[in-house]
């Protein structure tokens, strides 16, 4: 009878034990909902703190991201699956590229180095399509002789540039081996486009060498440019040795020295 008088004595403190854990753990789930609940309003109405949080789950992620490789990946695969999700919706894709389009836009206007570096890669793509495209080259000229002569403002400021070249003395030099180029093969050849043809190469690399001058110090001779392959000295034999073609010459002038922008030579060549 004390043995069982015993027994349900443990029997209640058990009882009362797992009944004070319950009582104790719904305790702690209702502090738990509460601080839930004021961290989301606080989230909601306190931007100082939201930007707290946001950046402690942050610094947290990058934490983990280092030295969980698992769970790094599982993050990007994450990420991989939301985009590829996302890049179905049309409006989203529509949506992302103003946002590019803003981003390089404003960093366009911040940032004088980027800027000039992305001149630099339009202009360089210009220069090789240029250079490698005649079909895209003609479009281009066609288009400059279109906006001449249907906007003012754009013809006006191609003057402007003119009269600003003209007052350079490489580029008067220039036109002068053009023009004594271009007399020279039309009377040798009497034909007018390969005169031309010529005679812009003529121009062009003594524009190219002036330009390669100022790095040396060492001014170009005009003589060397305004001789043509016509003019070059005669063999040993004392004939004149066969004239180079256009493209040959062409090649050895982009191989000798860098090639001149797209706007100069929409320039150069009227």
């Amino acid at each position: 009878m004390h043995q069982a008088t015993s027994d349900n004595q443990t029997t209640r403190a058990e009882v009362n034990v797992d009944g004070s854990s319950s009582l104790a753990e719904r305790k702690r789930e209702r502090q738990r909902v509460r601080e839930r609940e004021r961290r989301r309003e606080l989230y909601q109405t306190d931007p100082a703190y939201a930007e707290r949080q946001r950046e402690r789950q942050r610094e947290r992620q990058r934490g983990r991201y280092q030295t969980d490789p698992a769970y790094a990946e599982r993050q990007r695969e994450l990420k991989r699956e939301r985009l590829r999700e996302l890049r179905k919706d049309p409006a989203y894709a529509a949506r992302e590229r103003e946002r590019e389009r803003e981003r390089q836009r404003d960093r366009y206007q911040t940032d004088p180095a980027y800027a000039e570096r992305q001149r630099e890669r339009k202009r360089e793509r210009q220069r090789d399509r240029y250079q490698t495209d005649p079909a895209y080259a003609e479009r281009q000229r066609e288009h400059q002789r279109d906006r001449y002569q249907t906007d003012p403002a754009y013809a006006e400021r191609q003057k402007e540039r003119q009269r600003e070249l003209r007052k350079d003395p490489a580029y008067a030099e220039g036109q002068k081996i053009y023009m004594n180029t271009y007399k020279r093969i039309k009377i040798q050849t009497s034909n007018k486009e390969e005169a031309k043809e010529q005679a812009v190469i003529a121009r062009e690399r003594y524009l190219q060498s002036v330009n390669s001058a100022k790095n040396s110090g060492d001014l170009p001779l005009t003589s060397n440019f305004t001789e043509t392959p016509q003019s070059c000295s005669k063999n040993s034999e004392g004939t004149a040795p066969p004239r180079l073609s256009v493209v040959k010459l062409k090649e050895y002038l982009q191989s000798r020295s860098p090639p001149l922008s797209l706007s100069e030579r929409l320039a150069i060549e009227g």
